[in-house]
């Protein structure tokens, strides 16, 4: 199997130990100097000298610098720095029972026998994202998780260590043009059917609300909802995409009643619209909020659903949305066999997506045909 760069460079500087270039004793040039030396990135260089740590080589104080410690640690020592299962790290931007928790419990459960993973919340941040994906490398993981905080901002980390071929998988987006594996849902299809059951329902002004995040899943869900229009030769109006949206994204400092009263005054703009699509669930909360104020009723007035939904399984008298429902569980499974496929084979990138589930639920109701 090729070896990846961090992994030549380690082998150099490992050989440097043990033949007494670099003696016990001595401490490591700079590492912008290693980093010209061997002609490799911070993080490639970070991850080669955190493998010789683990391995009881050297020793990295802070404000100090590296030194060599051990020409040839014994295989005790070694071994209790050996986890008995591959390490992964996950970053989430974050998780509810609306969407993640499912999810993550179809990860933990399956890698149960299989690998250790540890969980972190970038709550959306790109910077705290890239600082989690640091911490990741300085672990040492054998391969990476990741829900992006943003589809059009791309991380540089994230990007080299694809570069790299080292072992990734991108949960709930999809970064086209990038050899990076990934595993969705099929957002276009769901965004498609569900607009398209309003359609069959006698809906002819439809409109479709979404939030201000910078992900491929909610561009990929308005797509569908084109679609929907065309499959019914019915003609799309750009004014009926309403993307404003802002208090239900990770550390918004927007209020929901901010939005309550955004989605209140788009439905008096356009008073002809009969049906909405929410690309969220929390969103279709904040339409229902709007419909109170506006003193309308769903679905005798107005017709609602939604992508993703709570199960509520011990509230059979709950309200619940008519809505687009994820194999989260089945995501996080494939996700897992996906990175343990690309530790031993790192050319084994793949590009999946699920099918969508439409699950009925109080929220539509047919128009009565003129």
């Amino acid at each position: 199997m090729k070896k990846l760069l961090y992994q030549k460079v380690y082998d150099q500087l490992k050989l440097a130990i043990q033949e007494g270039e670099l003696p016990v004793g001595a401490k490591l040039p700079a590492e912008k100097e290693l980093m010209a030396q061997f002609d490799v990135s911070s993080i490639t260089l970070k991850k080669a000298l955190e493998l010789l740590k683990k391995d009881g080589y050297i020793s990295r104080r802070p404000r100090v610098g590296t030194f060599v410690i051990n020409a040839s640690p014994s295989s005790e020592q070694v071994e209790t720095r050996m986890f008995d299962k591959p390490l992964f790290g996950c970053i989430m931007t974050n998780f509810d029972d609306t969407f993640g928790t499912i999810l993550l419990s179809g990860m933990l459960e399956h890698s149960n026998s299989k690998a250790h993973i540890i969980v972190k919340k970038s709550l959306g941040d790109t910077e705290r994202e890239e600082e989690i994906l640091q911490e990741f490398i300085e672990m040492n993981v054998a391969g990476i998780l990741i829900l992006p905080a943003s589809s059009k901002f791309i991380s540089p980390t994230l990007l080299e260590l694809a570069s790299q071929k080292f072992p990734l998988v991108v949960i709930d987006r999809t970064l086209e043009g990038l050899p990076i594996s990934s595993i969705s849902s099929d957002n276009t299809e769901a965004g498609r059917i569900i607009t398209e059951k309003l359609f069959e329902l006698g809906h002819k002004h439809i409109g479709i609300i979404t939030s201000t995040s910078p992900v491929s899943t909610l561009d990929s869900r308005v797509n569908g909802f084109i679609r929907g229009h065309a499959s019914f030769h019915t003609a799309f109006h750009s004014d009926y995409v309403f993307r404003e949206i802002e208090s239900v994204m990770p550390n918004s400092t927007v209020s929901i009643q901010t939005d309550i009263d955004k989605i209140a005054l788009f439905l008096q703009t356009y008073p002809e619209i009969t049906a909405l699509v929410a690309t969220e669930y929390n969103i279709a909360l904040l339409i229902k909020q709007a419909c109170l104020k506006l003193k309308k009723r769903i679905p005798e007035d107005l017709s609602v659903v939604c992508f993703d939904h709570p199960d509520n399984f011990f509230d059979a008298s709950a309200f619940r949305f008519t809505h687009i429902k994820q194999a989260q569980y089945k995501i996080g499974v494939k996700a897992v066999d996906m990175l343990l496929k690309q530790i031993n084979q790192p050319d084994a990138i793949k590009k999946e997506t699920l099918p969508p589930l439409l699950v009925k639920g109080d929220s539509v109701k047919a128009r009565k045909k003129n």
